[in-house]
């Protein structure tokens, strides 16, 4: 079915939500990219989450040139992304939602295609994602097709769909998720995204996978603006922190998931501490303890001696 059929904009069946923080530079044109949909909103929301830099301004003399319906929620302090997440959610009271950071642009078909493919499935997914490519700060291409380098991941290379919740478990977070349109009662009956998570998306879709599962559409939709502020590149010891909070919330489903819980928790912990994160030496072991991996002792033993290498020799 054509969604377009029933209406020339998106509205009935979509919520967009733009999300700032401190994205001046990009605004008018992520702006830009809501308005050039081929389904476009006749009204969306933008919620800028406390920016100190001029992008409210910006936002308000983009809306007065354009005259277009919208709505502007400026919060009085920063609230983080995933809090602000949850605000957009309880914004939406349509079949789909569609939240979009104020850095990436939307291709003109994303909603529409989207929107279509998800309405002519025989069953009912939570999430659906596609393709995404990347692009620096002056637009310039970096990565044409971020899925074309996943596929390699899976068997065939052909994107998971279904109960993926294995595959997210075992690869972490392959699915771009500016790629995606979210089916917002799987959100709302799940309680919203985990507001004492750093990254919330890999969470959210853990849960969806297990409840609804997650569709694959072989589409590319939407350039990804990979910079220093974008969350991917800010790794850090908060990132770390959040990250090894996920998994565990998983353990207990069944014996063949705690063994791959377990098994991705010891690679993410030797990586954590490879990337300069210390303590986490103690989850390698206890991992590949649980998990009956020794090769993953094996491995912290060679990069611990490689370290201790370097350091004697400078």
């Amino acid at each position: 079915m054509d969604p377009k059929a029933l209406s020339p904009t998106c509205d009935p069946l979509v919520t967009v939500v733009a999300l700032c923080y401190n994205q001046r530079r990009f605004l008018r044109k992520t702006l830009d990219s809501i308005l050039a949909q081929t389904w476009p909103p006749a009204h969306f929301y933008i919620i800028d989450d406390a920016s100190t830099d001029d992008s409210v301004a910006l936002i308000k003399e983009w809306l007065a040139e354009k005259g277009h319906p919208a709505t502007l929620i400026v919060h009085e302090q920063n609230q983080g992304i995933t809090k602000t997440m949850n605000h957009a959610l309880s914004l939406c009271q349509t079949k789909y939602f569609h939240p979009w950071p104020c850095d990436d642009l939307l291709l003109p078909h994303k909603i529409a295609e989207q929107v279509a493919f998800m309405e002519g499935l025989d069953w009912q997914p939570g999430f659906l994602y596609g393709d995404i490519a990347w692009i620096d700060n002056d637009d310039n291409m970096l990565r044409p097709s971020v899925i074309a380098g996943r596929r390699r991941l899976f068997p065939n290379h052909r994107m998971p769909s279904g109960f993926i919740f294995p595959d997210l478990v075992k690869h972490g977070c392959f699915i771009p998720t500016a790629s995606g349109l979210y089916v917002t009662e799987a959100l709302k009956e799940q309680g919203g995204f985990d507001e004492n998570l750093f990254a919330e998306d890999w969470d959210m879709f853990m849960r969806i996978a297990l409840k609804r599962g997650i569709v694959f559409h072989d589409r590319l939709v939407s350039h990804y603006r990979r910079h220093a502020g974008s969350a991917e590149m800010k790794k850090g010891a908060r990132y770390w922190e959040g990250h090894f909070r996920i998994l565990p919330k998983y353990l207990g489903i069944n014996p063949a998931y705690d063994k791959l819980i377990w098994e991705k928790t010891g690679r993410d912990a030797l990586d954590a501490w490879q990337e300069g994160h210390p303590g986490y030496t103690r989850l390698v072991w206890r991992s590949a303890r649980k998990a009956r991996r020794p090769l993953l002792v094996w491995k912290l033993l060679k990069a611990q001696l490689k370290r201790s290498i370097r350091k004697a020799k400078s």
